[in-house]
């Protein structure tokens, strides 16, 4: 016994010292994850603003390194960092080559910016993400973000940016907030509506107690003129005289009208109640009508602001995360196929730029609507963000979706606009890819779209690339 107590004792000392030891390890491990946050943060925030400052110039170099800026800015995912991180590798080591052999690389030209020039990139970036949020948010928000606009011309140093910055997360916050509070109040409606429902349902119940309080009544005067005519045929067989003979047909004549009488009153009674009845339940019914009516379009109006981008009409990001899942749901459950479109408009910011938000925005809206004209009602076309659009296409593989983006593609590529008697065209870079048997996880196989739309850039725009 004394010997089990020991072997107790010694295994209860092994388990307190294993829970230290991994309660220390936990600790260490948050305490990891919170310094690779933090890293993670630093390198959003300046590793773009180092990137910038040397890529100005008219070098592969250079060029490269607007791409990768545009990446971090837009946090791309890992594969699309890395694909760029490797060329920009590679460019490197082939302008070192070239600087040898007395050609002019990049690095005898480096000039880094002043700070003023930093802050008016800061203000240009921002400047989109608030012309993003105004295409996309309802009209009650456009107040506040004219406000932020003001902030942003005015803006001279970083304290300004974050400022600015803190602007718009409470804006992002409110619209969040202000959505979830549109939720509760159809839940409540509909509480309102169930309850009109109920309402009715006891209205009609009443109606068929009605029925049955008539027939209940036909039932008791039947009985009872059976019973009488049945008297009055007996009183006949036994009458002794004639005098007999009227005193008994008399009293059973007065007792069939008295039954007669009493069931015409309870009848009306009946009848006024039933009438009574109906007409609330008209009322019930009309109320309950106009209250639905008004349900379905405020659910409608509330489903168009919560999946619905604004400008364009097509789904917004939440609406294509939500169809994502589904879709990558399916594939793992049953290994149902399918295939996701990247499409990026070319030198979009040129546009803007050149002739301005409202041509830009006339360009993204003709895209969607010629682009939804060449899909099947499963497909999704979704604003993923500025000029990116993805497009869902359940049970298709990656040489039909190809196939489909190409011939979007050619449409798009026929979009021609005349602006001041100058011609303006839109073309897009579309990345195809299906989803694989060792994908896990939806972004995987983004991550190949996403390249793929790096490669059509990068060799030209205007093209379809299957990775």
């Amino acid at each position: 016994m004394a010997d089990m107590d020991s072997k107790h004792y010694e295994l209860q000392n092994r388990i307190d010292k294993l829970e230290t030891q991994k309660s220390t390890l936990l600790r260490e491990l948050d305490d990891l994850e919170e310094r690779h946050e933090k890293a993670d943060k630093l390198y959003k925030k300046y590793l773009p603003l180092i990137v910038d400052s040397v890529a100005d110039s008219d070098s592969l170099f250079s060029d490269v390194c607007k791409d990768l800026s545009l990446a971090l800015k837009k946090g791309a995912s890992i594969g699309k960092l890395e694909y760029i991180f490797n060329q920009l590798r590679d460019v490197l080591l082939k302008e070192e080559v070239e600087a040898v052999h007395g050609k002019k690389g990049w690095l005898p030209s480096f000039v880094k910016k002043s700070s003023s020039s930093l802050i008016q990139d800061f203000k240009n970036g921002y400047h989109d993400v608030v012309n993003n949020l105004k295409s996309t948010l309802g009209k009650e928000y456009n107040k506040r973000l004219d406000i932020i606009t003001d902030k942003l011309n005015q803006c001279t140093t970083s304290n300004d940016i974050n400022e600015i910055r803190n602007d718009l997360f409470e804006l992002l916050q409110a619209y969040i907030s202000e959505s979830a509070q549109d939720r509760e109040k159809i839940a409540a409606f509909v509480q309102e509506i169930v309850k009109g429902i109920f309402d009715i349902e006891a209205s009609l119940a009443a109606s068929y107690k009605h029925t049955g309080d008539i027939i209940k009544a036909n039932d008791v005067f039947e009985l009872t003129l059976s019973s009488e005519l049945g008297e009055l045929k007996e009183s006949t067989n036994v009458a002794q005289n004639l005098e007999d003979l009227k005193r008994e047909i008399a009293e059973r004549l007065t007792a069939i009208d008295n039954a007669l009488k009493d069931k015409r009153a309870k009848d009306q009674a009946v009848k006024k109640d039933a009438k009574l009845t109906l007409e609330a339940f008209k009322q019930g019914f009309v109320k309950l009508k106009q209250e639905l009516d008004e349900a379905t379009e405020q659910s409608k109006e509330l489903e168009k602001k919560v999946y619905q981008d604004q400008l364009t009409g097509a789904y917004n990001r939440r609406a294509y995360d939500r169809r994502a899942a589904e879709e990558m749901d399916r594939f793992l459950r049953y290994g149902n196929v399918f295939s996701l479109l990247l499409i990026d408009a070319d030198y979009f910011k040129k546009i803007n730029d050149k002739y301005g938000h409202a041509i830009g925005d006339k360009c993204l809206k003709e895209m969607i609507k010629r682009t939804i004209t060449l899909l099947r009602k499963v497909d999704m076309l979704a604003r993923y963000g500025g000029e990116e659009f993805t497009i869902i296409m359940p049970e298709t593989d990656k040489e039909s979706a190809k196939q489909a983006a190409e011939k979007i593609r050619k449409n798009i590529e026929k979009i021609e606009f005349v602006y001041k008697e100058e011609k303006v065209k839109v073309t897009v870079s579309i990345g195809v890819s299906q989803i694989s048997k060792d994908d896990k996880k939806f972004e995987s196989l983004f991550e190949r779209a996403d390249i793929a739309v790096y490669k059509a850039k990068s060799n030209g725009r205007n093209q379809v690339v299957v990775n």
